[in-house]
């Protein structure tokens, strides 16, 4: 399976693939650093179960510039630990090495003069490649959507989610959980869930207040080669 860094090494490079730019820094990187869509996507299977999960796309379809914060406060026994630390102190713990492809896409260390190289990351088009190649050889791989996913961007503001209920439909999501597409309201959500995705949108802490009962779906079940996988939301 993808870990998140071979993932956003994954849309760093298809960016620089799929991109218009012609010769550029991005592909004198890209080259120098063998970094090339079929490399990337050239992961070793194993196991009997696949799950591909992504998360806080925020209404973003195009690639864009994405710098990590720089500060991630945290108290008590959690000072100083992942997830609450960022920059340089972020790069030593994990044994990042500084301008590198890892470096760009996990912290916000020298981000201005990395973009003009590496330049932008993410796009659905690019998630959707990654998604075609590993079903290509595992079809029965699950695809998971954390949620944050429908508000965020210009299109999911004018659209209240609809483009990005269209997008994910066609990338073939297996279930999905939410976060702020309740920002929408109860009603909006309601309906594109009622009328619009085509797979379970998942809820298991989300209630009727007046009758104190489940919104949504709390789980769903998938089967893959054999084993039963049980999906809680």
């Amino acid at each position: 399976m993808i870990s998140r860094r071979h993932f956003l090494q994954a849309s760093i490079a298809s960016s620089f693939i799929f991109s218009s730019l012609g010769i550029s820094n991005s592909a004198k990187v890209m080259a120098k650093q063998q970094i090339s869509e079929k490399n990337l996507l050239d992961f070793e299977s194993f196991g009997n179960v696949s799950i591909m999960h992504i998360t806080d796309i925020h209404g973003q379809l195009k690639p864009l510039y994405f710098r990590e914060p720089n500060i991630n406060l945290g108290v008590g026994d959690v000072l100083g630990k992942p997830p609450h630390i960022t920059g340089k102190e972020f790069l030593k713990y994990f044994d990042i090495p500084s301008n590198s492809a890892d470096a760009y896409s996990l912290s916000s260390e020298g981000f201005s003069s990395l973009a003009k190289s590496y330049g932008k990351m993410g796009g659905l088009d690019r998630i959707a490649t990654v998604v075609k190649s590993i079903r290509s050889e595992r079809p029965n791989a699950l695809l998971l959507d954390g949620g944050d996913t429908w508000q965020g961007s210009y299109t999911a503001l004018k659209t209240n989610g609809m483009d990005m209920v269209k997008a994910f439909n066609l990338l073939g999501v297996n279930a999905m959980t939410s976060h702020w597409e309740f920002t929408l309201g109860i009603e909006r959500v309601t309906e594109l869930v009622e009328n619009h995705i085509d797979f379970p949108f998942l809820g298991a802490n989300i209630f009727d207040t007046e009758w104190d009962e489940r919104a949504f779906q709390p789980y769903t079940f998938a089967e893959q080669n054999g084993k039963s996988i049980a999906i809680i939301g």
